[in-house]
């Protein structure tokens, strides 16, 4: 009887967790063992502890190393795993934080709402391509959201500096979650000992590998890695010496340049130069920046719920895939807790308008463009074509929208209230 009454009381949406980790488990099987980005890490790794400069050449088929030397060491260690011993601890533990990553986004959703577990599955469905292509590529982006979302739990709790430990880690494997910090900064009640605290965790993260390398190496490493994350660095506006690119920057490098894109067709209807294609593509996350900033002084409260916290952290989220360069389709997981809350708000509302506007956007993400379903051919045209930033650019720009114009109505009182 105990045991009837405990499962009860489980919150059924931990059960579709459940099968959905089964599914990514199965995912495992889809890997035939070929290159991923992963090799990329590995060698990083290997020559880490051959004291080489793991940023400059010879790079594994021209593809550059851009992650930090703390992860570059990571990977050292796992040397004597071999490959593909590598690549399979990094699935299980990669799992096990999605694992804890959808609990939290879970909890994201006000508890005695009794369409939770529909809402879920949908959410589920819309970010299989997405987790998919995460775990068959062996990315990090799983890693990074977690990283977000537990620092923002821990961040609310005052515990400012697991929030900072947790978040600086994430920032130093990949400088995407460093998006948040500003705004983690602005709504932390005691903002001084939580950029202390970030300061001395990113100098730890930083700083940590010389124990086992040594002070120089690891300062040339450094160096090294810094020059990868200039902003004004010519790769970082023509992106064009890989194919795949699907931030902004490669949506304008591909239509108003006429470099071509290594492996992809010319399609450009302009030939700008480098300097005009740096200052549109600077304007353009400058402008959604400041969509996502809008959102601080409009969202004042809770939508349906959600906590206006998170309703503005979500934008921000989704700026680092969207703006930052070098950006794949996996980089969109990050693009999770605003799906979460665009679509939780549309339906709470029961606005059409809103749940047509998040439709659409989601159609020309791509995110339901399986090459099983729909062929390579017509996921190589989303992708080619850049339709998919469109389209996420496009979701990006309606939530912001739409979220303002939620904040401004009383309908939420009226169905909370019924």
């Amino acid at each position: 009887m105990k045991w009837k009454e405990l499962f009860k009381k489980i919150d059924p949406v931990f059960y579709l967790i459940g099968i959905y980790a089964l599914w990514i488990i199965s995912l495992k099987n889809r890997d035939d063992g070929g290159f991923t980005d992963f090799n990329v890490f590995f060698n990083a790794g290997r020559r880490l502890l051959e004291n080489e400069n793991i940023y400059t050449d010879p790079h594994l088929f021209g593809l550059k190393y851009f992650y930090s030397p703390l992860f570059a060491w990571l990977m050292a260690m796992m040397q004597d795993m071999g490959l593909y011993g590598a690549k399979a601890a990094w699935f299980v533990v990669t799992g096990l934080i999605f694992w804890r990553t959808m609990v939290l986004v879970k909890n994201l959703v006000p508890m005695n709402w009794k369409w939770r577990l529909p809402f879920f599955f949908i959410i589920m469905l819309l970010m299989s391509k997405i987790v998919m292509i995460n775990y068959i590529s062996h990315q990090m982006t799983v890693f990074l959201l977690w990283t977000i979302l537990e620092s923002y739990q821990a961040l609310e709790k005052k515990q400012y500096w697991l929030s900072a430990l947790v978040l600086c880690l994430g920032i130093n494997f990949k400088i995407l979650p460093l998006v948040v910090v500003p705004y983690f900064i602005w709504i932390s009640q005691d903002k001084l000992k939580y950029l202390t605290a970030g300061l001395l965790a990113l100098a730890f993260y930083t700083f940590l590998p010389a124990l086992f390398i040594g002070w120089d190496y690891n300062l040339l490493l450094i160096g090294e890695w810094a020059k990868t994350l200039n902003p004004v660095s010519k790769i970082h506006v023509m992106q064009t010496y890989e194919y795949g690119f699907l931030d902004i920057s490669s949506l304008i490098t591909k239509y108003l340049s006429d470099e071509p894109v290594y492996k992809e067709p010319v399609l450009n209807i302009a030939a700008w130069s480098m300097g005009a294609l740096f200052a549109l593509t600077n304007f353009i996350r400058v402008a959604c920046l400041a969509g996502a900033i809008w959102l601080i002084f409009k969202v004042k409260k809770p939508l349906y719920g959600i906590h206006q916290h998170i309703v503005i952290a979500s934008a921000f989220m989704a700026l680092a895939p969207l703006c930052f360069p070098h950006q794949r389709e996996y980089s969109f997981f990050l693009y999770l807790p605003l799906w979460v809350v665009f679509l939780h708000v549309a339906v709470q509302s029961r606005n059409t308008i809103g749940i047509l506007m998040f439709t659409i956007s989601a159609l020309l993400s791509g995110l339901l463009t399986w090459y099983d379903f729909v062929g390579q051919g017509i996921v190589d045209i989303f992708n080619f074509y850049r339709i998919t930033t469109f389209g996420m650019l496009c979701m990006y720009v309606t939530y912001i929208i739409y979220m303002v114009k939620m904040s401004r109505s009383d309908k939420q009182n009226e169905v909370l209230s019924s």
